[in-house]
């Protein structure tokens, strides 16, 4: 290996390794803001049963930043599958209730349209879905659904947040503190080796020290 490069070399597997941490914590911190908000749903979320009213198939636009301040960035488009449905979001039957307590026969649903735009817009919510979902789904179907007062427009089904499960997350955070481990021992031995070699070279230096 070159010894000019060396140094450079054991840097970019350092800064490799911080790289791989950032990601582990981000995936970290992904796992406990889903597990919050499965949470909240679970403790304070109240049943329903939802209409499905219309379906729309969309993209949405992501702005990425650039790189530098005379750089525009660029932009990214995903395709999402939206429901809208009628439910009941100041349902009075606590998602704990579900199905012990109260079956999903017995669970309320939203009111027949009135006419009032203000009075109708309290039932309507917004569901983001899987294309899977969005395929089987069809306008007039019953959905289960969860939702609590901070999220009343964006019910989400039951058997989602029953089904929720924070550990796919495990080996997503292992493998990126593995790398950590890996690029900071491969960049450190590298660097030290470096080191090393400039020693040794300064020691053949006519004048200096052995």
């Amino acid at each position: 290996m070159n010894d000019v490069a060396r140094p450079w070399i054991g840097l970019c597997f350092k800064l490799l390794a911080v790289l791989a941490l950032i990601f582990a914590f981000i995936f970290f911190m992904k796992m406990m803001e889903e597990q919050s908000a499965n949470d909240k749903l679970r403790n304070q979320g109240v049943v329903s049963r939802a209409l499905v009213t219309e379906k729309e198939q969309d993209k949405i636009t992501r702005q990425n930043s650039g790189l530098s301040r005379r750089s525009s960035g660029s932009t990214t488009e995903s395709d999402i599958w939206v429901l809208m449905v009628r439910h009941v979001p100041k349902s009075t039957v606590k998602y704990a209730d579900f199905p012990s307590k109260v079956m999903e026969d017995n669970l309320p649903v939203a009111p027949a349209l009135t006419g009032d735009p203000m009075k109708d817009s309290e039932n309507i919510g917004v569901m983001w879905v899987p294309a899977e979902l969005y395929e089987k789904t069809k306008v007039g179907d019953m959905l289960t659904v969860v939702n609590t007062p901070w999220d009343s427009s964006s019910p989400v089904l039951v058997s989602d947040v029953e089904a929720y499960d924070g550990s796919v997350f495990y080996p997503r955070i292992a493998i990126a503190l593995i790398l950590t481990l890996l690029f900071w021992f491969i960049g450190r031995k590298i660097s030290k080796a470096s080191m090393l070699s400039g020693i040794a070279a300064t020691s053949t230096v006519p004048g200096t020290l052995p």
